[in-house]
C-alpha cells in the first residue's frame, strides 16, 4: 500500500524551520508519516487535509484527502486555506511542491531518510507546533526502544538480507530508509546498503550473488505468493535461503512504530522474546 510512496525518492527545497514563526492552526501533511507524527504530538486537530494511504491513528482516515503519492489536487488544497503544509523531502514529488510554492503556499520539508531523521523528525515538529516537551518525551521512548533493541540482540550472529518490496518488478529496500537502517541493530545487514536510493529494481542472480541468507516478504502476501517465491528463490530443504515477514503499513512509516516492525523481525529471526 504505502510502496509507491516510498518510490517518489527527489529533492526539493521548501522554507526553513525558523520561517514559521507562530503555531499553524491550518495544517495540510503531504505524507501518512507526517500526519501520523503530528497525531502522536497532540495537534492532530490542525490537521485540515492529508494525503492518500494516511490511515493511523483512527481519527486521521476522518481528514479529508488532498491527493496521492502521484499528485495533489491543488485546487482543493488552495480553498482549504492552509497556513501551513508539511512535505516529505526526497518523497514529496518536487514538480508539486514547486507549483505550491509558486501559488504562495508556506511549505516546511522534514527529512525521513535514517532512522537517525525520527527523533528529529519529532523534535522539528515539536517546535513548529509548540509541542517541544511532548516531543522530548516521544524521542526519549524512540531512543530507549533502539537501545533495547540493540541490547537485546548484541551477541547473535549477523546475517545478511533482502528486503523484497515488489516482486513484479522485482525491488528491495536500501539503506536509504530507517526500516533498513534499524533491522542493522541486530545485526540484519541489508545486501543493498549502499545504494543511493530508497528502493531498486534489481534480479535474482544480483540477489543471489551478494550471498543473500534471509528475504523479507510483506505480511501481506498469502499462502500463494509465498510458495511462488520460494520456488523464485529456488528454496528447499538444503538452501541457504529462508523467509521472513514483516508488516509493510508499521515498517514503512518513518514514526516511532517502525521499531516495532523492526523487533517483531528481529524477533523471528532470532528466536528472543
Amino acid at each position: 500500500m504505502l510502496l509507491c510512496i516510498i518510490l517518489f525518492y527527489t529533492s526539493f527545497h521548501a522554507v526553513s524551520v525558523q520561517a514559521v514563526q507562530t503555531s499553524p492552526q491550518r495544517i495540510i501533511t503531504l505524507s501518512p508519516h507526517l500526519a501520523e507524527l503530528v497525531f502522536s504530538l497532540g495537534s492532530g486537530g490542525q490537521i485540515i487535509g492529508v494525503i492518500e494511504h494516511s490511515d493511523y491513528p483512527r481519527a486521521v482516515q476522518d481528514i479529508p484527502s488532498i491527493g496521492s503519492a502521484s499528485g495533489l489536487d491543488v485546487e482543493r488544497i488552495l480553498s482549504m486555506k492552509p497556513d501551513l503544509l508539511l512535505a516529505w523531502q526526497g518523497g514529496t514529488r518536487e514538480s508539486d511542491i514547486e507549483k505550491l510554492e509558486g501559488l504562495g503556499l508556506k511549505i516546511v520539508s522534514i527529512k525521513s531518510e535514517s532512522l537517525e531523521d525520527i527523533p528529529e523528525s519529532l523534535k522539528i515538529l515539536g517546535e513548529i507546533l509548540s509541542q517541544q516537551q511532548r516531543s522530548l518525551k516521544l524521542i526519549e521512548d524512540f531512543n530507549e526502544h533502539l537501545q533495547i533493541i540493540s541490547g537485546k540482540y548484541v551477541d547473535q550472529r549477523p546475517h545478511r538480507i533482502f528486503i523484497e518490496i515488489s516482486s513484479q518488478p522485482l525491488m528491495g529496500l536500501t539503506n536509504h530508509h530507517p526500516f533498513a537502517t534499524g533491522l542493522e541493530r541486530c545485526g540484519l545487514n541489508n545486501i543493498f546498503a549502499n545504494m543511493n536510493k530508497a528502493a531498486i529494481v534489481t534480479d535474482l542472480e544480483s540477489i543471489l550473488s551478494r550471498d543473500v541468507e534471509l528475504v523479507l516478504l510483506r505480511h501481506d502476501a498469502d499462502s500463494n505468493d509465498f510458495s511462488a517465491r520460494e520456488k523464485f528463490y529456488g528454496v528447499s530443504a538444503n538452501s541457504a535461503v529462508s523467509f521472513v515477514g514483516f508488516d509493510e503499513d508499521t515498517a514503512f512509516r518513518q514514526t516511532p512504530r517502525l521499531l516495532d516492525a523492526v523487533d517483531e523481525v528481529c524477533s523471528a529471526v532470532y528466536g528472543v522474546k
